[in-house]
């Protein structure tokens, strides 16, 4: 029994209560740090969300300012290509023969041919349909007589001023074919979409 109380520790209970109070103390400081960092855990997964989100907007702006930026050189290649043809139709009408109140305009589609075509009736003789001489440098056009008379002058956006003296079996409506001297140019030329402007030959002035 003597030895029991030997090896016995005599705590003082003021010494016990305030060991008790650091307990309690730490216990609440290590529940505070758990917390604060379960907010910072937040705050971190909250902020990588946040920059993911930032990164996704940023790259679809990118993106569309691309997009933008290749929509508008389109636009402006198109206005400048319409600027340009605009300003061929109005030096074109300034220095039309005979311009006057019969005089007209519209779109047509244009091809090239050859002098003595077989395309052009049976007979080859080297001459129009006015019985003028097929000849390339006198700048001559084939159309429908019954659109576009004998004699009118036809301007065609991107080659000039041609005189209508010719016609063919293929040429009806809103049709032209220019008279051409190489089968080369003829067939680069292929077929194509073009402004044109019909001056009659009895369009008055004014």
């Amino acid at each position: 029994m003597s030895n029991a109380w030997t090896n016995a520790v005599v705590l003082d209970a003021r010494e016990l209560h305030r060991l008790t109070g650091e307990i309690r103390r730490l216990r609440g400081v290590s529940a505070r740090q758990r917390f604060a960092l379960t907010v910072a855990a937040v705050v971190v997964v909250a902020a990588s969300v946040a920059c993911s989100l930032q990164s996704t907007r940023l790259t679809f702006a990118t993106s569309e300012v691309r997009e933008y930026r290749k929509t508008s050189v389109r636009a402006n290649a198109a206005l400048t290509a319409l600027a340009r043809s605009h300003e061929q139709i109005l030096s074109a009408t300034e220095h039309a023969p005979s311009v006057g109140t019969k005089s007209w305009g519209r779109r047509f589609t244009v091809t090239k041919y050859l002098p003595r075509s077989p395309r052009y009736g049976k007979v080859d003789d080297g001459l129009t349909s006015t019985l003028a001489k097929a000849d390339p440098e006198a700048r001559i056009i084939a159309v429908d007589p019954v659109l576009i008379p004998y004699g009118s002058w036809v301007w065609v956006e991107g080659l000039g001023w041609y005189q209508a003296e010719d016609c063919g079996a293929a040429i009806k409506g809103f049709r032209l074919d220019v008279l051409t001297a190489t089968e080369d140019d003829a067939m680069s030329f292929g077929k194509q979409d073009r402004f044109v402007i019909v001056v009659p030959p009895d369009a008055s002035v004014g």
